[in-house]
């Protein structure tokens, strides 16, 4: 009962020009031309993924496709299908009360078929709510909307909420830092991460038992990747508070290179191919590749795990 009186309490500010609402006469808001602006503002790690570029031009877009479809709770009921409908993927991640994350995703979405759908692809049952004028749907810790047609919001509760925070203040303007964009929109990078630790420090330099020199003093990571031969290829750049914290990172990054080359026979043959670290006082630079062999087992074992997971 108490759940339909906030849904009625929220409909009713919508029908006023609450929150959300739009008012006769006022300019829509564009909601798909540029997803960076839809990010709120003060993310950890920012990733842009040309989905469609990824599915339709690599050996691996199936996998990947496959891999998208275990991490998506919609099914055919719902009209949607990754590989068919996703073309871009931009998404980031908050550490402001706790590990929030969010996704904008650029396709085709059927509104009406995923409003209707009750059931997740496992069986789950979907909860409906209402956010600021939105319906929100929620699938355990997961949640989306559908703004429009061609723009679907998914993350966790408070990352998907705060989206809808700011489109309600009507201002869709971008909040990242000119680095972080361009790093983004890197041409050619089908993958491209940004990482802005300077003012949010990572937690800890281990995992474990096991000490990860390289993640100490990290401040700003880039990292961009396409699927070009031999399989993938990526480059880093990782920038420190002194260039000390930067050699020890790239001793760090040798020997994890080393545990890939004695384990990777045991581990479906991964291997990196034209490894190669350089410093730069404090920034260390590194580029590797992936052949498809191992591109082939990283995606399987991606598939596995996911399928093993509650």
């Amino acid at each position: 009962m108490h759940r339909w009186i906030i849904v009625l309490v929220l409909l009713g500010l919508v029908a006023c020009g609450g929150k959300g609402a739009i008012a006769v006469g006022e300019k829509k808001l564009d909601l798909d031309s540029d997803p960076l602006a839809l990010l709120p503002a003060a993310a950890v790690i920012v990733a842009n993924v040309d989905a469609r570029g990824i599915f339709d031009g690599t050996t691996v877009g199936p996998q990947i496709a496959a891999l998208a479809d275990r991490l998506v709770p919609l099914g055919d009921d719902a009209g949607f299908e990754a590989k068919r409908d996703v073309d871009r993927v931009v998404g980031a991640a908050y550490a402001l009360t706790g590990a929030d994350v969010v996704s904008i995703v650029s396709g085709r979405f059927d509104e009406a078929k995923i409003a209707a759908v009750t059931k997740a692809r496992n069986g789950a049952p979907i909860t409906k709510t209402m956010y600021s004028g939105h319906a929100t749907y929620a699938v355990g810790p997961s949640v989306y909307t559908v703004l429009t047609g061609k723009t679907l919001v998914a993350g966790s509760t408070d990352g998907v909420r705060r989206v809808l925070d700011k489109i309600a203040t009507g201002k869709i303007e971008r909040a990242l830092p000119p680095w972080v964009v361009e790093t983004l929109q890197t041409q050619g990078a089908e993958v491209a991460v940004a990482g802005d630790f300077a003012t949010q420090p990572l937690a800890a330099a281990a995992f474990g038992s096991i000490r990860l020199p390289w993640v100490e003093g990290l401040k700003v990571a880039r990292v961009i990747g396409n699927f070009e031969k031999p399989g993938m290829n990526v480059a880093s750049t990782l920038t420190y508070s002194t260039p000390k914290q930067a050699s020890s990172a790239a001793d760090g990054i040798h020997a994890i290179t080393g545990w890939i080359k004695l384990l990777g026979p045991f581990l479906g043959g991964i291997s990196l191919q034209n490894f190669d670290v350089q410093t730069a006082a404090a920034d260390v630079q590194c580029k590797f590749s992936l052949d498809e062999q191992t591109l082939g087992t990283l995606m399987g074992l991606g598939t596995r795990l996911l399928a093993a997971s509650p």
